[in-house]
């Protein structure tokens, strides 16, 4: 391996160790004051390094906040035996990610002091991490189609659906907490994923 080849290779890693840094740090900011609270500059302090090394990465603070809901989300993505009868573990999945979002502290505390945030997310425009859960599922779901585990469909679409369905009763647990208790709902909606995605009967 040539000299370059190693000063890239490090150059690559010591990027993404910042990057860690930055956001780890951004994660402990929003944890004890809010989104709202949280500052670029702050960010930096906790993290050990330049103003300038956050600002030529993330504009402002809703940014850093974007890469770090998508790094957060995608350590609770699950993995999936496509030799297995597909369906039965995306309805599975589905409870495993909505009970984790729900309960993870990060995501606690934004819908509990900053849920704003998250209306573009909802209202506007797909945010980084649900076009990678999008796209990440959608081949599982077309390898369910092969096993004939999932009904026939576009599989963007069928991705697209579960991924709304997921993500409205993580969004709207605490809101209907006195119909119908989180582990429960979380139960009704890998059901309703299931029956979603199953093939229709004779």
């Amino acid at each position: 391996m040539s000299d370059q080849s190693v000063a890239g290779s490090s150059a690559v890693k010591d990027s993404s160790s910042v990057e860690d840094q930055v956001l780890d740090a951004a994660r402990s900011c929003i944890l004890e004051h809010g989104v709202r609270r949280t500052t670029l500059a702050e960010i930096a302090r906790r993290a050990g390094v330049s103003r300038p090394t956050v600002y030529r990465r993330w504009a402002d603070t809703r940014a850093v906040v974007s890469s770090l809901l998508t790094r957060e989300i995608g350590s609770v993505m699950p993995s999936f035996d496509l030799d297995a009868p597909v369906r039965p573990q995306v309805s599975s999945a589905a409870r495993d990610v909505a009970d984790n979002v729900r309960s993870h502290p990060l995501f606690v505390k934004i819908i509990e002091s900053d849920s704003d945030i998250l209306s573009t997310y909802i209202l506007h425009r797909l945010g980084t991490s649900q076009s990678l859960i999008i796209d990440a599922l959608a081949p599982v779901v077309a390898a369910g189609q092969r096993d004939s585990s999932i009904r026939h469909g576009n599989t963007i679409h069928l991705a697209t659906v579960v991924l709304l369905m997921v993500q409205s009763a993580v969004q709207s647990a605490n809101m209907v907490a006195q119909r119908i208790p989180g582990d429960e709902l979380i139960a009704e909606v890998s059901y309703a994923v299931d029956t979603y995605l199953r093939p229709a009967g004779p």
